[in-house]
């Protein structure tokens, strides 16, 4: 949210610099993201008052203006702008002037005609808000006055990072009651002395009083939605906003639509209130507030037709919706340059009858950002009444009483808070004076009473978000400031770990980063594509009001969350990328903790040693394997997979412990690979580690044998149908205790081979440790070895 200083120092007194403000915002809660200028510089632009317009006689597109610049004469300007006219208040850049981007300004001559300055659009004085042409000012603009003084542009603008529970604070008004609290000498609020309404307030389900025949009412089943429906009959509009409003919008990050609409919106921005106005000769018969009905749509001011459903609630004329609550209006009834009459809505909908609606439907407006949050539920009828007066003192705008009411229902109650003395100071680290602490929370605008053990606090209308005692604990905290909190040491016992447990985090992520992986952090929250394509059983709860989306599952995988940043980094011509992720899954039964990877580009970074060439799915097993050594004690099996989602068919592995699978590994499928704009195949893995966790890792000590070891090399042919593994496996079992290692260390297919076979080799290492081994025993463990794997298939030795 972006908030003037000048317009925060309106409403209160007080003497910090622009720099001090953004540090107490900061401290209190409320991080200030930027700091900008209102405008950039610039000197030598002046107010002018147009006096004629005449085509240029040399072209057709130029005109030659008489303009006064306040000194006493006349200047000619030559000027291209469409929207020039006689009458008209301009900038006016004399000679000599600097505009922004350092452009000087002189006397020239455009086509033989002398031209004394330049008139001057918005965006050339850098300050576009979206018109095109002159920048044109108010007619009463005080001509010769210099235009950065009169329009206040010596301003500077804060970008706040408003946090979602802090709904309060999502308007002018919000930021200055916190600054007011963390120490402003005074603060005036714009609804603070609003007269008593000059309309009928009347209960749900009572009878307008002199309605004309326009009596708007809440339905019986939505009025513990809407609690407060301010509807106002308003003759006559504005037909410009002065000068410093349009200012203020433009600071705030808005652009100028309509006059009604921009008071409306400068109204929200300065309140938090939410206002709305239908064109009133547009709509046909009353106006009720009820749930929508299966099968409306509603014609929506972004040019969309949404499609309702019951659980939204909409503003509706005889004929059918002309908005949906708290979010968007219709088109039918929207304000227009011919509208002449309105309906000024200002409403309280409970925050759960708008959160998620304007998601549903792929929107998200002002009004519903503040709706969801929470608005302040005795504002409405006072900012309909300040809003009535802005119509009545900026233009010719008359209230038809009679067609006006507030059907004001059971309001929110905000419960006492109990604050404990010894809780706040447990929780803080210090004590506190009561004064301190009822200062605090009265400037808060909290109504407090001591009680024996501490207080008692009323929230005011406008905090949501203070519910329980931990919440006052903190606004004692940030408003007497955390930076006077005491500084303490932690303190802990450090307990030896179990001997069963696994490795931790730690020790699997230095395995990783040894390897050249980098550690990622990714959302717990993905969209329904992805967790589709990547775990498409998965049983992972939905979000009920999720933010986007892209984040409207919780994960079952950290796949999808590994191939954004994959994308990210391969976007930004990174093409070797080598990843890793230790977070949480989730499923309908809860969470498991897991490690995911990914790698994809070079198997080794750029050497003049040797040439590179691209990672293969070995690679990938070799990272992973290094992972399982942590589990010294353990037989780790990898399996082909045929069919695992999102994965090559002939590129994956399961990995078992026993016959319990605790990861998987592979190539991601080439078909997926495209549609996600890679030209090459990722390879994926994830390992269980909260399974994993339970088994034994412990290295034990093995005396070494003080005789020679003997090395021999076996090969064999092999049925296609015969996995690797299974014949090392099987090796493995039939060996006896002076076989230390057997591993594999070539693999062969060709013409030499019989058609459906190939070959592996085998080292052996045999190794007695008590005496040395005789070429008779060294050959019978060969033999032996060999029979066993002839159980398998038609093995044989290869020549």
């Amino acid at each position: 949210m972006r908030v003037s200083v000048q317009w925060l120092r309106e409403l209160l007194e007080i003497s910090w610099d622009t720099e001090e403000i953004a540090r107490r915002l900061t401290m209190g809660g409320i991080e200030v993201e930027a700091i900008e200028d209102a405008a950039p510089s610039f000197r030598g632009v002046v107010v002018a008052a147009v006096r004629s317009v005449a085509p240029h006689p040399q072209a057709d597109k130029l005109r030659v203006a008489e303009v006064d610049a306040g000194d006493g004469r006349l200047r000619t300007i030559v000027c291209g702008a469409d929207n020039l006219a006689a009458g008209q208040r301009v900038p006016l850049a004399l000679p000599g002037a600097l505009l922004p981007g350092e452009h000087c300004i002189a006397t020239s001559v455009l086509r033989g005609i002398s031209s004394e300055g330049m008139l001057c659009a918005a965006a050339e004085l850098g300050l576009d808000d979206g018109s095109s042409g002159l920048l044109v000012l108010d007619a009463d603009a005080p001509v010769g006055a210099d235009l950065r003084a009169y329009l206040g542009l010596d301003d500077q603008i804060l970008t706040l990072g408003i946090t979602p529970n802090r709904g309060d604070a999502l308007s002018v008004a919000g930021v200055a009651r916190d600054l007011f609290a963390l120490g402003a000498e005074a603060l005036s609020l714009p609804t603070a002395a609003i007269p008593v309404p000059a309309w009928a307030i009347v209960r749900p389900g009572d009878v307008v009083p002199g309605n004309g025949g326009f009596a708007p009412h809440i339905a019986a089943d939505a009025q513990n939605a809407c609690r407060s429906y301010t509807a106002l009959w308003i003759e006559g509009v504005l037909e410009r906003l002065p000068d410093y409003l349009r200012e203020r919008l433009r600071r705030a990050g808005q652009r100028c639509i309509h006059p009604v609409v921009d008071l409306l919106n400068l109204q929200m921005l300065e309140t938090g209130q939410p206002l709305h106005a239908f064109d009133a000769e547009t709509l046909q018969g009353n106006l009720t507030v009820r749930w929508a009905q299966i099968g409306e749509t509603l014609d929506a001011l972004d040019g969309r037709d949404l499609p309702l459903e019951s659980d939204m609630l909409v503003i509706a004329d005889d004929v059918g919706p002309v908005a949906l609550a708290g979010i968007i209006g219709g088109r039918r009834t929207a304000v227009t340059a011919q509208t002449r009459s309105i309906v000024l809505e200002s409403a309280f909908f409970q925050p759960g009858a708008i959160q998620g609606r304007a998601r549903r439907l792929g929107l998200q407006t002002d009004a519903a950002m503040r709706f969801e949050r929470g608005v302040d539920f005795t504002l409405g009828p006072a900012v309909a009444t300040r809003t009535l007066q802005l119509f009545a003192t900026l233009g010719m705008a008359r209230l038809r009483t009679e067609r006006s009411c507030t059907i004001l229902g059971q309001l929110p109650e905000h419960q006492p808070i109990p604050l404990r003395r010894a809780r706040l100071a447990r929780i803080l680290g210090m004590d506190y004076e009561d004064d301190v602490v009822e200062a605090a929370l009265t400037r808060l605008g909290l109504h407090v009473n001591r009680v024996p053990d501490g207080w008692q606090a009323i929230p005011p209308s406008h905090r949501f978000d203070l519910r329980i005692e931990a919440d006052l604990i903190e606004e004692v905290g940030r408003i007497h400031g955390y930076e006077r909190l005491p500084a303490h040491r932690p303190e802990g016992i450090l307990q030896p770990l179990p001997m069963k447990q696994g490795p931790q985090a730690a020790t699997l992520r230095s395995v990783l980063q040894a390897r050249d992986y980098h550690e990622v952090i990714t959302y717990s929250f993905i969209s329904r594509q992805a967790q589709n394509l990547f775990t498409p059983d998965a049983d992972a709860p939905a979000l009920l009001n999720p933010l986007s989306a892209d984040l409207a599952v919780m994960r079952a995988s950290l796949w999808p969350g590994l191939m954004q940043a994959l994308q990210f980094n391969m976007k930004r011509q990174q093409e070797r990328v080598r990843i890793f992720e230790l977070g949480r899954v989730f499923s309908a039964h809860g969470q498991r903790l897991v490690l995911g990877g990914c790698i994809v580009g070079t198997a080794d970074r750029e050497s003049w040693a040797e040439p590179l060439r691209a990672v293969d799915f070995y690679d990938l097993k070799g990272d992973v394997s290094a992972l399982l050594a942590l589990w010294p004690g353990t037989d780790f099996t990898f399996r082909p997979l045929d069919a695992y989602p999102a994965l090559h068919p002939g590129q994956a592995a399961e990995i078992c412990v026993e016959d319990r699978r605790v990861g998987v590994l592979g190539a991601f499928h080439p078909t997926q690979a495209a549609e996600y704009g890679l030209d090459k195949s990722p390879f994926f893995f994830y390992l269980d580690v909260e399974w994993l966790g339970n088994l034994t890792s412990i290295s034990r000590f093995s005396s070494l044998s003080p005789f020679p070891a003997l090395r021999r090399d076996i090969a064999l042919v092999i049925p296609n149908d015969i996995l690797a593994g299974t014949v090392l496996d099987t090796m493995r079992a039939a060996a006896s205790g002076i076989v230390r290692s057997i591993t594999i260390f070539d693999r062969y297919q060709g013409s030499s081979l019989v058609a459906g076979t190939y070959s592996l080799a085998f080292a052996l290492l045999l190794q007695d440790v008590g005496r040395t081994l005789t070429d008779t025993e060294v050959q019978a463990e060969m033999d032996r070895l060999l029979v066993a794997v002839r159980q398998l298939g038609s093995i044989e030795l290869r020549a």
